[in-house]
C-alpha cells in the first residue's frame, strides 16, 4: 500500500492514492419523521410515517426506477432529472457496481442488473427547472419493497444505509446525529445497528453503539474514533432512531473505509 508520506491519509484515499481502500460517506434524513417507535434514518421515514423500517429485498432482484413527476424524463428531455447512477450490490460476494437509467417519468424503467441491496442513487443529468421534480424510488421485483430513494429535488439518496459484500471489512472513522430545535423540548436516541449475516438474512441487527441528543440542550453530537469499529462483509449497516415525540426532525450519517481482507 502506498502512502506517500503525508500526515493527511484520509485525504490521500479520497484521492485514489492509497491502494486497496475506497473511502465511504453516507448521511441520512428523516424530514420531520422519526417517531416515538423505531425509525431508519432515510427519505421515506417522513412525518406521514411512509416507511418508518427500511427493507433489503429478499434476493438479488431487478428493481423499477420511476419518478413520481412526468417532468422526470429523458427520452423525450423534460425540465426535471433525465438519467441518474445507481450504486449496490449485485450479489453480497461481489463488489460494489453501478450503472445508469435513462428515466421515463412516472413510467417504470427497470434496472439490468438485480441487486441485493441499493445503497445510493444520485442524478446525473436533469434539465432547466430542477434537480428533480418528483421523488424518484427503486422498488425490488417481487418484492415490491422500496430500497431506495431520491425525495424531490434531492439530486440523490439521504439513506444512513449502506451493504459491505463478503471479502471487505468497513472500519467506521465517525458518526453523527443530530435533531431540529424548537419550542418544544424533543430528546432522540439513536443507534448504529448491523446486521452481520446479511447474505442468509435481512431483518436481524445487532447494537453497536448509540447517541442521545436533547432539542434544547446538545442537538447535535459527531463522535470520531482513533481505532476504528470494524464490520466484515456480508453485513448492512444503518442508523436507527426513536424519539420522544412524533415527527421529529433528524439527520445522521457516517464516514469510514472499505478494505479489501
Amino acid at each position: 500500500m502506498s502512502y506517500f508520506g503525508t500526515t493527511d491519509f484520509g485525504l490521500e484515499v479520497a484521492r485514489g492514492r492509497v491502494t486497496g481502500i475506497t473511502r465511504v460517506n453516507k448521511f441520512g434524513a428523516a424530514p420531520d419523521g422519526v417517531q416515538t417507535t423505531a425509525t431508519d434514518i432515510w427519505t421515506r421515514a417522513d412525518s406521514a410515517a411512509t416507511q418508518q423500517i427500511w427493507l433489503a429485498p429478499t434476493a438479488a432482484r431487478q428493481h423499477a426506477i420511476v419518478s413520481s413527476s412526468a417532468s422526470d424524463d429523458g427520452d423525450p428531455v423534460g425540465v426535471g432529472a433525465r438519467t441518474i447512477r445507481v450504486y449496490g450490490l449485485t450479489a453480497w460476494n461481489a463488489a460494489e457496481t453501478s450503472e445508469d437509467i435513462t428515466l421515463n417519468g412516472t413510467g417504470a424503467v427497470n434496472t439490468v442488473n438485480s441487486y441485493v441491496i441499493i445503497h445510493r442513487m444520485k442524478v446525473l443529468t436533469s434539465g432547466a427547472t430542477s434537480i428533480n421534480v418528483g421523488a424518484i424510488t427503486a422498488t425490488a421485483a417481487t418484492d415490491n419493497t422500496v430500497t431506495a430513494v431520491i425525495g424531490i429535488g434531492d439530486g440523490q439518496t439521504e439513506m444512513a444505509i449502506y451493504g459491505v459484500p463478503s471479502g471487505y471489512t468497513f472500519y467506521l472513522k465517525r458518526w453523527g446525529a443530530a435533531i431540529g430545535k424548537g419550542n418544544t423540548t424533543v430528546s432522540a436516541n439513536f443507534k448504529m445497528l448491523v446486521n452481520e449475516n446479511a447474505s442468509t438474512q435481512t431483518k436481524n441487527y445487532l447494537r453497536k453503539d448509540d447517541v442521545n441528543l436533547v432539542s434544547t440542550g446538545t442537538s447535535g453530537v459527531s463522535r470520531v474514533y482513533d481505532i476504528p469499529p470494524s464490520f466484515a462483509g456480508p453485513c448492512i449497516i444503518k442508523i436507527q432512531a426513536f424519539a420522544s415525540a412524533a415527527d421529529t426532525d433528524a439527520t445522521s450519517g457516517f464516514d469510514g473505509y472499505i478494505v479489501a481482507n
